[in-house]
């Protein structure tokens, strides 16, 4: 395919896709077509554990297409999508609006991808990019369950016989190498790494996790026995020589296969929020690891490292894409209502948080 704007060659593409999955999810079926089978059984090995066997509770299908071609976007106008924090990796996506949805441009990895309401697709090496293909279909889901009134937050989650703990911070705050932590617990089961949903439904607050493995950084798995097999040893020797500042900072991330690492049926993607656990500890504080309640009715302030942008993905039912932006820490606030809020502050201490997790019987 050379032309983004010609129906005819996006028509044809997708007829090229003759290989097929299909995946269930939470209240959303999929099924994916690709022109690469190969792709496919990545892809199934990857949801193994994180997805329902049957569709049979699925109210809404999708079909996504996967074709392993890369395309030239050298001759579109994209818009670069602004972040509030700036990479040092340069630019990360460009779009732009088309009457079908909206071209989405992966520049590091020259990833193409159609947004649309109806069979979106993706383009370009994906086996290489394996986990741009899981983020986009993962980003369908999240859609649909937005437009179904579920609020999208930046947190890690764990379950425990249907009551789920979250825990929110900004990226790089600790709050995958907490949720790791939990699972050492026999009885907590994972959730989600980095985006929950929830929304209030028949006097509790429903939560639904990512059918995604969690993507962490080396210092995660130096913080585990468990862990620590996954980085190979001349990087755990490296890794481990740095001052825990730096380590802190690296961003080079490694899949925790969730089946792999803590064994079968050790997921559980949807429940009941019961505890919110708010990450504002520090590596300079002095001060011992503390977890003290928060009232955020009257500082709903306290909810900003959980407020989270849907992105350039996210699709309104008309088809219209939004202005990227947070919703307020009120309407955040407004959809946790009766949930437990706490804050976990003093000085970064991950053994003592899960203590004291154990204490206040969050495990």
């Amino acid at each position: 395919m050379k032309d983004f704007f010609d129906n005819r060659q996006i028509a044809q593409a997708r007829r090229g896709c003759t290989s097929e999955l299909r995946l269930a999810f939470h209240g959303m079926a999929f099924k994916v077509l690709a022109d690469d089978n190969e792709i496919l059984n990545l892809l199934r090995d990857y949801f193994s554990g994180l997805t329902e066997t049957e569709a049979t509770t699925a109210t809404t299908q999708q079909r996504v297409y996967l074709v392993n071609s890369p395309l030239d976007p050298g001759r579109i106008n994209w818009t670069p999508v602004e972040r509030s924090k700036v990479s040092p990796l340069g630019l990360k996506e460009a779009y732009v609006d088309v009457p079908e949805g909206r071209w989405i441009h992966k520049v590091r990895t020259g990833m193409v991808m159609l947004q649309a309401l109806t069979d979106p697709m993706i383009f370009g090496n994906l086996r290489e990019h394996i986990s741009q293909v899981i983020n986009f279909i993962n980003n369908q889901f999240l859609n649909y369950q937005q437009r179904q009134g579920y609020l999208l937050g930046h947190a890690s989650a764990f379950n425990i016989d249907g009551c789920v703990t979250a825990i929110a911070a900004s990226s790089g705050g600790g709050k995958s190498t907490l949720m790791l932590k939990a699972l050492e617990t026999d009885k907590a089961r994972f959730l989600s790494n980095d985006r929950i949903l929830f929304r209030p439904e028949d006097g509790q607050v429903r939560i639904l996790g990512l059918a995604k493995h969690p993507r962490v950084n080396p210092g995660t798995l130096l913080n585990s026995q468990r862990l620590l097999f996954i980085l190979p040893e001349h990087e755990r020797k490296r890794f481990d020589a740095m001052p825990q500042s730096q380590l802190w900072d690296i961003e080079q991330k490694y899949d925790v296969m969730i089946p792999e690492v803590y064994g079968e049926n050790r997921a559980a993607l949807s429940g009941c929020l019961k505890n919110l656990v708010l990450l504002d500890w520090s590596l300079e504080a002095c001060e011992p690891t503390v977890l003290a309640a928060v009232d955020i009715e009257a500082t709903p302030g306290a909810l900003e490292g959980l407020r989270k942008s849907p992105g350039p993905f996210f699709q309104e039912a008309d088809g219209s894409f939004p202005p990227e932006q947070c919703r307020g820490a009120d309407v955040y606030a407004e959809n946790l209502r009766g949930i437990k809020v706490w804050r976990l502050a003093g000085k970064v201490d991950f053994d003592r948080a899960i203590a004291l997790f154990h204490e206040q019987g969050i495990l």
